[in-house]
């Protein structure tokens, strides 16, 4: 049983009073019509509204329940058409308010991709939205690992891979890299890693270049071998190292037309070789098949864990931080391309649409369920909390027109009679 609502009381106790009024009026009236006549008028009032209002009220009263607990012909409607009534609000529901059409065209044009786009822009809701969800995330580990749904999408992760081809993949890779030159973004950090490789390891190469040098048995010209042979390596790493620096910093140096050379051929011989595409594909079987390969998807799985978990404990977290910039940083590049936000737009409202036209039914199911599995007397609670004030103002309204129609009638007939 819900809560009483007070307008509910309230409007209830208007109108029975109106309809107590209307009878004592029209028992004052009566009593005394003969010693005053113009009490005829409001006995008319009365007398009418008495009718309008005991009409009304047997309306409302039959649309929940047995008027004075007596079983006459269509009253208890709600009860007894609970389950129909329960089946044509869901229809009507599904059919007028959660069709794909007006859905998306809702979606449409409150123009939530560029919204929410504007809004992960600003850094307080961006870190308030990355700081939300990484809360939520070791909830939702501890959930996956309980019921070992880690292990079933690494088992889903491995099939997926079989059903990869390597050389499709690589190849598409290097086009993508080719495309707009991006590879003159992405590879560049690579190349400032290998300059500072070649500068860490710089005496070791050396000694290397030194041990290979020919002759180095000889006392004499071996040691002049070898001295030459580590000087070279140094020369040669460090204006290897130089060169890796520039390429790094300037996207306009030549060396990236090499590297870009280098990309182009290695893509087509991939593609026009199928003993390489075939070895490829070896491999992966033989890395997949492997049972080492599970272990280490759940070695990973710890590692990133544990990880996690140590980060989280931190008073200020690194995960929130990256996941913010994140955040920012794709809202920013939806914000700032217009094709970018009506491309996602178009995908998102496709996907809607799929989903309504496809699941929709299971909405209108959801609704007729549940009012069927709700007994009569809930029914009738939540409906009369809702709507039974305004069910109490037909009543008052009732008392009140049919007084006026009383007082009109007995005019009409005087007049004519």
């Amino acid at each position: 049983m819900m809560p009483a609502n007070p307008r509910l009381k309230r409007t209830r106790l208007a109108a029975g009073s109106l309809l107590a009024l209307m009878a004592g009026l029209y028992v004052f009236a009566r009593s005394y019509q003969e010693t005053w006549p113009w009490l005829e008028w409001l006995r008319a009032f009365a007398e009418a509204g008495m009718v309008g209002g005991l009409a009304d009220w047997f309306a409302v009263t039959a649309l929940f329940r047995h008027p004075l607990g007596l079983p006459i012909p269509h009253t208890a409607v709600i009860p007894r058409e609970k389950d129909r009534i329960g089946s044509a609000l869901a229809e009507f529901v599904r059919g007028n308010f959660l069709t794909s059409d007006r859905i998306c065209k809702q979606v449409k044009d409150l123009k939530l991709i560029e919204r929410i786009s504007k809004w992960t822009t600003r850094p307080e809701k961006a870190h308030k939205l990355a700081e939300r969800s990484v809360s939520a995330i070791p909830t939702i580990l501890d959930a996956m690992e309980k019921h070992g749904a880690h292990q079933r999408i690494s088992g889903k992760a491995i099939d997926l891979l079989r059903t990869l081809d390597p050389v499709d993949l690589i190849s598409k890779l290097i086009a993508w890299l080719l495309h707009g030159q991006r590879d003159r973004q992405v590879l560049a950090p690579l190349l400032a890693q290998i300059a500072h490789a070649l500068e860490s390891n710089k005496d070791r190469i050396e000694t290397a270049a030194g041990n290979k040098a020919p002759m180095k048995n000889i006392p004499l010209l071996g040691k002049l071998s070898r001295a030459i042979a580590e000087d070279f390596s140094e020369r040669t790493t460090g204006s290897i190292g130089a060169k890796l620096i520039d390429a790094s910093q300037d996207p306009d140096d030549p060396l990236w037309e090499l590297v870009e050379q280098q990309l182009a051929t290695a893509k087509s011989q991939l593609e026009d070789n199928p003993e390489i595409a075939a070895q490829l594909t070896s491999i992966r079987d033989e890395w997949l098949d492997d049972p080492n390969s599970l272990k280490l998807a759940e070695r990973l799985w710890q590692q990133l864990r544990t990880s996690l978990d140590n980060d989280l404990m931190q008073e200020s977290p690194a995960t929130t931080e990256q996941l913010s910039s994140l955040v920012m940083a794709a809202g920013q590049a939806v914000s700032n391309d217009p094709v970018m936000t009506t491309n996602i737009e178009t995908l998102v409202l496709d996907a809607l649409e799929q989903i309504l036209d496809k699941h929709g039914g299971h909405l209108e199911t959801m609704i007729r369920e549940t009012i069927e599995e709700w007994d009569a007397a809930t029914l009738i609670d939540k409906l009369e909390q809702q709507v039974g004030p305004d069910l109490q103002f037909i009543r008052i309204n009732g008392t009140l027109i049919g007084g006026l129609v009383g007082i009109s009638l007995h005019a009409l007939g005087r007049v004519i009679w």
